[in-house]
Order: structure tokens, then C-alpha cells, then sequence
């Protein structure tokens, strides 16, 4: 299994050495290996039940739960990934993998550039329905191909170098289509994302092929990780930074550029501020558009469909654990990956690294978008660590025939897989403050579910008019909110859903007090600032309703849809308080 090259210039005991030593290292990694393989496969089924308590938390059950069935295939494949690696030669099994990853890049590159017109001279009826039911956007496009392409690169490197001749030209065909249909989406997250996997698997390629036998080389081999390590915790701390920070955005210039980097910065701090509400349960699948819509931007219809963030969306829809179980897929497959290439030789590591490339473009590409996940191919998502996982299986499989004393572990395996099950859910239990932050998700949930399941707009035009005339329906979601607050006095979802509430209700001091309360908890949330400068604004105080609505982002219409509500069921003084209040907002506008 091992090359001979790691131990050219050594004498023959050095080298008899050598081996013995990889193999005893082989039967070490194998025990971990098998520990790492069940806690991805606990993670994975982890994030199954966190999706199924999603289709539970939804407004919309028949919604939720199609967008949890294209959940199934996905995770069907992460979990029999390891058994089809163990079971595949590598010859036959990366031809499988590679072929499985090329056709997939090339229909849905072809189906998209049809989509856009770029074929439509070739053939007739382009604006068929069919045509139309497949049409992928720039977004599922992009972050589809960034997941496929190192597949697509491999597929050359076997035709060049292994004379796979077949599998060599329908990559070489593949690459042109699918670099032109990247090309035409401008997707610069899934360039970088490419960018990231490719230059990393480079970089690892080099460091496990250089022959490094002497104590001066490895000092510097371990510096050089460090470098690579450093850099990126720094990239993810400044990305972080940005989004936690707004005051960076003026020393950036970023609010300056505008267009599409600065709204999806505000978009995923929206998303920050709204994840607490449903910590544990997630707001429920397919259900993102009008939460963000009610509870975030205050608007009356759909605004935004999605986080534009992976990890985002999948905290919003799914809550924290969810979350937690697929940072968990991610980073017990980005270990196992790295645990075999101690033990593979060079001819295996590209296989190896290409499946690696794939993991480590979705997880960047992720930072920027979330279309895959949330459209009718969700189950791509989960290529990425699944191909990861058949991959590796399939080289230590040749390592566990060569070591034919390895350890069963099966006790291990067992724990590590209950681990990956239920320790998103115990690090969300443990955290401070959990039973009220439970009592108050509960009530997020039951009051979006109230609510949202009997608006329809335009049958009512505004969401108070449901929380203003069906009142009784909300005394569960109160419910749980008081308890919260009995538990935590401070608790701000509870007090700003409890505002929020009071308002619609036209109960003015009950509103002021839950919403100011909110607000000295926590004053960066949107929806806390702009429903608080309404009530200011009701008394007659326009210079605290325009210090709190400053730097808001209006532009949906937001004060026009309340001076709508007032006109409708309010008193004359309050529209017209109101309507001084907003006039003196867009003076300093």
C-alpha cells in the first residue's frame, strides 16, 4: 500500500523500521477512524431529527415536512457512504464517485445555461414548463458546481495520468461546460470557495509527499501549519467581526460600497437577532420568508426567502442544534479526511484531497449563500460529506487488509455514535439561562404558529389585525412568555414578543414597558428599536423616536405600512403623532 519513495536514501533496517511503524500507526488511526466515521454518522441523524422537529415548529406542516423529505436522500447517503467505501476497490470506486460527480456537474450546468438562453437556438420550446420546472438559479448553480468541480479536475488528473482515457475526456468536457456556466452566474462566494478547497488540498498534498526526516524540516513543517492554521482563524475571525460589529462599517467603507455585500451583512445580522427566538426548535422548516417578514423587517408580505448563509439558515430553520450537528458532519468528516492521509500513500491522497477540496468549498461558499439548501435539491448539500466519507473508507480499507490485528472497537464506535446524537443537544441544554430561553422559544413558536397559519394577506391586511382581533388565539404563546420572564425577568424575546403583542392590542403602557425592557437588554435588535420609536412617537417624543430609528434600514416600507394600520384602527392623534415622527426621520435622512 505504501509507496517507496517516503524512504528512498535509508538503509534497509531504517526503512523495515518505517513500515512497521506506519503500520502500527495505521491499526491506531483505524480505532479513531471508526470513532470519527459514527460520530458523523450521529451527527447527521442528529440534524434528521432537528429537521423533523422543524416540520413541528412550522406554520405550515404540508410545506415543512416536502422540504423535510428532500432532506432523506441526502442523509440516506451520508450514512451508507462508509459501508460503500469499505465495500469498493479504489479503482472501482473512485470511478463511481468521480463519474456520479461529473454527470451531476454537467446537467445541472447544461440545464442552467438552456435556462439562461445560451442553447436556445439548439432547441425548440425553450419556455416549456419543463424547462421552466428545472430552471436553477445563479446561486444553486454556482454553489452546485463549486461542490463538484474538484471531482471534475480529478477526472483529468486519472485521464492524464492513469490512462482512464473515457473518464479524462468526459472531464475535460465537463470542466469547459461547467467553468463557462460558472462564468455566467458571477458567483465570486463560489470562486472563493473553489479557491479555498483547491489551495488547501495543494498545500496538504505537498506537506504529506515532501520527504521530511530530519528535525530542522519538521520544526518548519509544523511553523508552516501554524501560518496556514493563523490565517485561517484570522480570516474567520475579521468575517465574523463584521457581521458582530457594525461599527467597522464606516472604518471598511463597506456601508459605503452598498448593493449586494452590504445588504447581506444586514441581512445576516437580522438573522443573529432573530435565531435567539428560536433557539432550540428552529422557526420551522420553509417557513423562513414570513418570519423574517413579521418578526424581523415588520413588513406585511414576503420580503427575503433566505439567510444567504448556510450556517444561518440552518440555526433559523432548525435551531442552535441543528446547527451544532452539522458543524459537527463537517468537522468530525475534515478529521477523518486528514486522519487517513497519515496512512495513504501519494497515489491515494488525491483522491483523498479532491473529496476534501469538495467539503472545504461548501463550507466557505456557505458563509455566502444558502440557496442549495434551501431549494428542491437540498440533498446536494450533503455530496460534499459524503463523498468524503466513501472516499477515505475506500483507502482504509487497504490499510485494514494490510493490519489484519487491528483492535474492534465496537464499544467506542457505539459511544461516538450516541455522542454525535446527542451532544448538540446537551451543549444547548447546559447553556445559562436555558429554561427560560425554552419557555420563551415555546411561545415564538406557538405565537408564529398562531399567527402565521390564518394570515394570508390581503384577506388581512396586517398582521396586528390577527394578534388585534383573535386574541384568544395567542393566550398559549403569552403563557409561555410570562413563564419565561417569572424564570428570567430579563428575558428579552419574551418581553419584545410580549410588546410587540400589547401594541397590536392598542395597550400602550403594558407595550412600553416589555418593549423597553427588551431594549436594555438587547438594543441592537431591529424589530425592539423600531416598535419602541413608535410608541415615542405616540406620545408626542419626536427626538427619542428618531434617535432609535436612526440608522434603521426603512426601505421596505415599513412606516408607510404603520401609518396604513393607524388610518385603519388607531385615533386621528395617533396618526398624526406618528406622521410628525416620520416626517422628522426623513429630514435626517
Amino acid at each position: 500500500m505504501t509507496d517507496v519513495k517516503p524512504f528512498a536514501g535509508r538503509g534497509l533496517h531504517d526503512e523495515e523500521r518505517c513500515r512497521s511503524e506506519l503500520v502500527g500507526e495505521t491499526g491506531a488511526s483505524s480505532a479513531v477512524a471508526r470513532m470519527l466515521v459514527a460520530a458523523s454518522c450521529g451527527f447527521v441523524c442528529c440534524f434528521l431529527v432537528m429537521a423533523a422537529v422543524g416540520v413541528w415548529a412550522a406554520y405550515d406542516g404540508a410545506a415543512a415536512l416536502s422540504r423535510f423529505l428532500l432532506f432523506l436522500p441526502g442523509v440516506f447517503f451520508v450514512l451508507i457512504a462508509a459501508p460503500l467505501g469499505a465495500r469498493c476497490s479504489q479503482r472501482s470506486g473512485e470511478a463511481w464517485l468521480v463519474m456520479l460527480a461529473n454527470f451531476l456537474a454537467l446537467g445541472v450546468a447544461l440545464l442552467y445555461l438552456f435556462s439562461r438562453g445560451v442553447f436556445v437556438q439548439l432547441i425548440e420550446g425553450a419556455s416549456n414548463p419543463l424547462f421552466i420546472m428545472l430552471r436553477w438559479s445563479d446561486n444553486q448553480t454556482a454553489q452546485t458546481l463549486a461542490i463538484t468541480l474538484p471531482f471534475t479536475i480529478y477526472a483529468l488528473w486519472l485521464g492524464a495520468t492513469q490512462h482512464r482515457r473515457v473518464i479524462g475526456l468526459i472531464g475535460a468536457f465537463t470542466l469547459v461546460v461547467v467553468l463557462g456556466a460558472l462564468l455566467i452566474t458571477g458567483s465570486r462566494g463560489a470562486g472563493i470557495g473553489v479557491a479555498s478547497g483547491l489551495a488547501l488540498a495543494f498545500y496538504l498534498l505537498l506537506r504529506y509527499n515532501v520527504v521530511m526526516d530530519n528535525a530542522k524540516t519538521f520544526r518548519w513543517r509544523w511553523f508552516i501549519d501554524g501560518c496556514v492554521v493563523l490565517l485561517v482563524g484570522t480570516l474567520l475571525a475579521f468575517y465574523i467581526a463584521i457581521i458582530v460589529w457594525p461599527s467597522l462599517d464606516a472604518q471598511l467603507g463597506v456601508s459605503a460600497q452598498g448593493g449586494s455585500a452590504f445588504s447581506r451583512i444586514a441581512l445576516w445580522r437580522e438573522t443573529i437577532s432573530l435565531i435567539p427566538d428560536y433557539f432550540y426548535t428552529g422557526s420551522g422548516l420553509a417557513s423562513t420568508a414570513m418570519v423574517y417578514s413579521t418578526y424581523a423587517y415588520l413588513v406585511h408580505v414576503p420580503y427575503l426567502s433566505h439567510a444567504h448563509n448556510l450556517y444561518l439558515q440552518v440555526a433559523l430553520e432548525q435551531g442552535i442544534p441543528g446547527l451544532i450537528a452539522w458543524l459537527g458532519l463537517v468537522a468530525t468528516t475534515l478529521f477523518y479526511v486528514i486522519n487517513v492521509l497519515r496512512v495513504a500513500n501519494s497515489r491515494q491522497r488525491m483522491l483523498v484531497l479532491t473529496s476534501l477540496a469538495s467539503l472545504i468549498a461548501l463550507s466557505v461558499h456557505g458563509l455566502f449563500e444558502a440557496d442549495l439548501y434551501f431549494s428542491s435539491f437540498a440533498a446536494i448539500v450533503f455530496f460534499a460529506p459524503a463523498s468524503a466519507l466513501w472516499s477515505a473508507t475506500m483507502i482504509y480499507r487497504s490499510a485494514l487488509i494490510e493490519n489484519s490485528t487491528i483492535e474492534r472497537t465496537y464499544g467506542r464506535t457505539m459511544l461516538s455514535l450516541f455522542f454525535g446524537v446527542f451532544l448538540p443537544v446537551l451543549l444547548v441544554l447546559l447553556a445559562p439561562g436555558a429554561p427560560a430561553r425554552w419557555e420563551a422559544n415555546l411561545g415564538a413558536v406557538m405565537q408564529t404558529r398562531a399567527e402565521l397559519s390564518i394570515y394570508r394577506w390581503p384577506e388581512w391586511s396586517f398582521q396586528d389585525q390577527v394578534r388585534r382581533q383573535a386574541p384568544d388565539i395567542l393566550a398559549p404563546a403569552e403563557s409561555h412568555f410570562g413563564a419565561a420572564l417569572t424564570l428570567d425577568p430579563l428575558q428579552p424575546t419574551a418581553h419584545r414578543r410580549l410588546g410587540e403583542i400589547a401594541l397590536a392590542q392598542g395597550d400602550l403602557i403594558h407595550a412600553r414597558e416589555h418593549l423597553s425592557a427588551a431594549y436594555a437588554v438587547a438594543p441592537h435588535v431591529r424589530a425592539t428599536r423600531q416598535l419602541l420609536g413608535e410608541i415615542y412617537a405616540l406620545d408626542g417624543d419626536v427626538e427619542r423616536t428618531v434617535q432609535l430609528w436612526k440608522g434603521l434600514d426603512m426601505s421596505q416600507g415599513q412606516l408607510m405600512v404603520r401609518e396604513w394600520w393607524y388610518e385603519a384602527f388607531g385615533e386621528p392623534e395617533q396618526l398624526e403623532r406618528l406622521t410628525d415622527a416620520i416626517r422628522a426621520y426623513m429630514r435626517t435622512g
